[in-house]
């Protein structure tokens, strides 16, 4: 009933005549049927979009089950690359003593305050 209240067939206080009530139909009508095909088309990507989710979850799982053979490596092609530290070991020192420095001035100016 409340339905009723809420698709008044008038405009403006005029009541409609048969030929404009089938017109406002056939536009619903019209309406509804193009959501509809918008759904199975939105319903149709959905079932692709699940369908590849499914095979590539299985193929995950196979990977999974059975991983591959280990790979063992091989020696570098070009002989040139350093295998040493990158940095020498006092660098370590250096950057030690200037973070303690650092540190005993910022606490040194927090003091002071």
């Amino acid at each position: 009933m409340a339905d009723d209240w809420q698709n008044i067939p008038e405009d403006e206080g005029l009541t409609l005549g048969p030929e404009d009530a089938l017109e406002r139909e056939i536009a619903r009508s019209k309406a509804l049927k193009v959501e509809r095909l918008q759904l199975r088309d939105r319903v149709e990507k959905l079932a692709r979009e699940v369908a590849a989710l499914t095979a590539e979850n299985h193929q995950l799982k196979t990977r999974l089950d059975h991983p591959p053979a280990k790979i063992e490596k091989s020696a570098p092609q070009d002989s040139t690359i350093p295998t040493g530290p990158m940095f020498p070991a006092r660098w370590a020192f250096y950057l030690l003593a200037f973070n303690l420095t650092a540190l005993g001035l910022l606490l040194f100016f927090l003091v002071e305050k």
